[in-house]
């Protein structure tokens, strides 16, 4: 370890002895702090990030890609019956990334415990809890499940399964492991303070959880447990399939690297990455990166060109995770923070611009040799949980929610009153512990009356 003066020395020769300005009004406790964290900070990591902002990001060449549409993928018995069989293997394990706050949400707390099943109020974490216990129950295999979390929920999160036993689920199948933070620069590429007297630091990013997971020994854990195959799915999707033998068959049978889950946009003007062809390889762009030209171009049958938008639900084969070649690039992200700036009156709080730098998990799409892109139904898989209200909202979730069990209500030969809008009329809501699939709910109601009358369903 450093001492005082190597670490003073070491910084101020790296061009950030601004570091040190506001050492005349702080104690010695306070400045052991800062010096133990820079001791131990990532010097290249840092001379990184300073070389990205130097960096002119040149506009990549954008063309559309083949995907594998819904119509032909649900025709595939083979590939479905292959999925089971490696569920029922134990070849696939589960990701949830869950750093986020649910501060958009006007809700203190991780967005990951936001109650938002229409009828009993579950979250978003016990909805996907119970859905891998349902799967557990119905293939008769133990799963593995991964949760991200970051430092400011990461305790929240734990205790919250402590306290509710799991939702049934064995404490040694879940494991937590937490979200690395990069330092975040002013323009000029300086380290900054925050308000505490300690480094300013952000959050890397969904793309991060690739370094976290090997640098945390969890890929290296997934081979020994024999783990060959890894869903990846976000915390604010509720409607995400889990497990989906399906996606995971036709991922295996074409010898997929990467697979992800694709939907047909709304609009050009939707905000989800386009599918396309990026420098020449399979990729996701970023839909603040689509240029206008690309964004409204449209095909000889009168389609949007880059019709197909990213859900972040993907597949990742574990032997091509655990590749030490796999980089992913920042991108940067210039926002409003509150640091502390010195000054002629000594060191002030203020609001300055700062740089963020994130990694994006779609990046690691070109890294691959082989990619599927695999369309879903919106109804069936997306209604994600972003704002309080508007587009993707508490409102839109929840409706989303309703919809797609009340849409398995009907094929299932009940019939659900529905409104001039053809909403269903009640809240609907199907315990993954009852029902995992369609199938399983038709073999269970086949004998209960073929009409929703009342206030709301709950089975």
């Amino acid at each position: 370890m450093m001492n005082e003066e190597e670490v003073v020395d070491s910084f101020s020769a790296l061009g950030q002895d601004h570091l040190f300005d506001c050492w005349a009004d702080w104690d010695e406790h306070k400045k052991s702090i800062l010096l133990e964290e820079l001791a131990s900070l990532d010097l290249r990591l840092l001379a990184s990030l300073q070389k990205c902002l130097l960096e002119k990001e040149v506009p990549p060449s954008l063309s559309p890609i083949p995907y594998l549409s819904h119509d032909d993928i649900i025709k595939m018995e083979k590939e479905r019956e292959l999925g089971r069989e490696l569920i029922c293997r134990g070849k696939a394990a589960f990701l949830t990334v869950a750093g986020g706050q649910g501060s958009r949400l006007r809700f203190k707390g991780p967005k990951g415990l936001f109650p938002i099943s229409p009828i009993k109020k579950h979250s978003l974490l016990q909805i996907f809890a119970e859905k891998v216990l349902a799967a557990e129950i119905h293939y008769r295999v133990p799963l593995f499940w991964y949760i991200l979390t970051s430092p400011a929920n990461h305790l929240e999160i734990v205790n919250y399964f402590r306290k509710n036993n799991f939702f049934g689920l064995a404490e040694e199948r879940v494991s937590f492991f937490l979200q690395r933070l990069n330092p975040s620069l002013s323009p000029s590429g300086k380290l900054l303070l925050n308000p505490a007297g300690t480094i300013l630091k952000n959050p890397d990013g969904h793309g991060g959880v690739i370094g976290a997971l090997t640098q945390d020994g969890l890929l290296t854990d997934m081979v020994k447990l024999g783990i060959e195959e890894l869903f990846y799915f976000q915390v604010d999707n509720p409607l995400v399939n889990i497990p989906d033998p399906l996606f995971l068959g036709v991922h295996r049978s074409m010898g997929a690297e990467v697979s992800s889950k694709v939907i047909s946009k709304i609009s050009a003007d939707e905000k989800l990455g386009s599918i396309g062809l990026v420098n020449g390889r399979a990729g996701v762009i970023e839909y603040s990166d689509l240029n206008e030209e690309s964004k409204y171009l449209r095909d000889k049958d009168g389609n949007l060109s880059f019709l197909q938008g990213s859900i972040a639900v993907h597949l990742f084969n574990v032997a091509f995770l655990a590749r030490t070649d796999l980089v992913l690039p920042f991108h940067q992200a210039r926002k409003k923070e509150v640091a502390l700036i010195p000054g002629s009156n000594g060191c002030n709080v203020k609001e300055v611009e700062v740089i963020k730098f994130e990694k994006f998990i779609f990046d690691i799409i070109p890294l691959a040799d082989k990619v599927v892109f695999y369309e879903t139904l919106r109804v069936d898989e997306f209604a994600p949980l972003k704002n309080m209200s508007g587009v993707d909202s508490i409102e839109t979730c929840a409706r989303g929610y309703i919809e797609k069990y009340a849409l398995w209500l009907e094929e299932c030969g009940i019939e659900v009153p529905r409104d001039e809008e053809g909403k269903s009329i009640y809240p609907v809501e199907i315990s993954p512990l009852y029902a995992l699939n369609k199938e399983i709910l038709k073999k269970k109601l086949s004998h209960t009356v073929n009409r929703i009358d009342g206030q709301a369903l709950f089975i």
